[in-house]
């Protein structure tokens, strides 16, 4: 089955780039925003409003509201007065809750050293890595304060689409002193777009919805290319030391295969698909062990061994679940268990629930065999970390 086409409008409004559809770009407000009803905004719209705001003169203004809507660009930028910083209060208050309560929201464990002190002085010095952890965070919020939701959830994109604004714009080469920021630029951005995928869905299409997670598939292979070859060196020497040899010993790949992971690799092998496509899946479903492992073979659960499985699997699986093969569904439903396991986490919700149904429904009563495990797992208590 040939891979769909697709066309893309790159300055269509940010909400039509969430949907990852088609904008004919009308303004002030797009045909398919207007059709549905939904909150129509343009990044270009808030770049011009920031570059506005710093060429105005010095002179003190009448005190009004300041606009909540900027996105940061002069934050850490050295050129600009010191005596005239810009002040924006969302951006303080996202600032507050990315330290206070999204870090620590996601765990006691790898997330905690990303709000260090050495870490966070590089992301205060990277503008684009400031705009997209405090996507991150606004992200956070639009999960956690339902009242607010949409608000913040266009704050999250405005400061998404201007990252990757600055960090496309800078085209950097990765070395000595680029790895480290991009190496956390990747992190967050896969984080960031994992979980709008899960939790922001619509969910009557899962159609539209695995067009979006396997675009969170391409994202990952950001951090491939930071980690591959010497700079993995570079990055193991620099202040990413201690939890990067943590994720060297959680993602160990001389495990043996629980379970589950071993009937679904029986079934694969029984069906002779041929030696290069079940080789492809072999390495998945391997991939996926290490990766439930990682994630519940602690005291603490982790996120990364979560998010890991789509750095480590192999991108042939990724070209597999982008044809729709159904055994590459199997596989992607059961690492929705492993979702559905930190289902308590608003990184995730219900999203693990959400594609196990999804894909039973869309692969249909042949298929119940494959996906015993998964079923069972919705209607089972999460594991304690052993016979899985």
């Amino acid at each position: 089955m040939p891979r769909r086409t697709h066309t893309k409008s790159r300055n269509g409004c940010l909400e039509c780039k969430r949907r990852h559809i088609k904008c004919d770009e009308k303004q002030p407000i797009c045909s398919n925003c207007r059709s549905s009803e939904r909150s129509c905004e343009y990044a270009d719209r808030f770049i011009r409003a920031t570059r506005s705001q710093s060429s105005k003169s010095s002179t003190p203004s009448p005190a009004g509201p300041v606009p909540d809507e900027l996105p940061l660009g002069r934050l850490a930028d050295p050129n600009y007065p010191s005596d005239n910083p810009p002040v924006n209060m969302l951006h303080a208050e996202l600032f507050f809750n990315l330290t206070q309560c999204t870090l620590r929201s996601l765990g006691e464990g790898e997330t905690v050293w990303i709000g260090s002190a050495d870490v966070m002085r590089i992301v205060i010095a990277t503008p684009y890595l400031m705009n997209a952890v405090l996507a991150m965070s606004a992200l956070h919020l639009s999960i956690v304060r339902l009242k607010d939701r949409e608000q913040y959830r266009r704050h999250a994109a405005q400061l998404q689409t201007h990252a990757l604004g600055i960090h496309n714009q800078m085209r950097l080469d990765v070395n000595k002193e680029t790895c480290v920021p991009l190496f956390l630029f990747s992190c967050i951005l896969g984080m960031h777009t994992l979980c709008d995928v899960l939790v922001h869905r619509e969910d009557g299409c899962f159609d539209e919805f695995l067009e979006r997670f396997i675009h969170c598939f391409r994202l990952q292979l950001g951090i491939r290319v930071v980690i591959s070859g010497p700079t993995w060196h570079i990055l193991r020497e620099s202040v990413l030391k201690s939890p990067l040899q943590k994720g060297e010993i959680m993602f160990d790949w001389n495990t043996e295969l629980g379970p589950n992971c071993a009937r679904l690799l029986e079934l694969i092998e029984a069906a002779k698909l041929g030696d290069t496509i079940t080789s492809t899946y072999r390495h998945a479903v391997q991939a996926l062990q290490v990766s439930i492992n990682a994630a519940i073979g602690s005291s603490v659960n982790s996120v990364s061994g979560v998010t890991g499985w789509s750095v480590i699997v192999n991108p042939e699986y990724v070209e597999h679940l982008t044809l729709r093969r159904p055994e590459a569904l199997v596989i992607l439903a059961h690492y929705a268990v492993l979702l559905h396991w930190h289902r308590h986490l608003w990184l995730f919700g219900d999203g693990g629930r959400f594609m196990i149904e999804s894909i039973s429904r869309y692969l249909g009563p042949d298929w119940e065999e494959w996906l015993d495990w998964p079923n069972r797992a919705l209607k089972e208590p999460n594991p304690k970390c052993t016979n899985i």
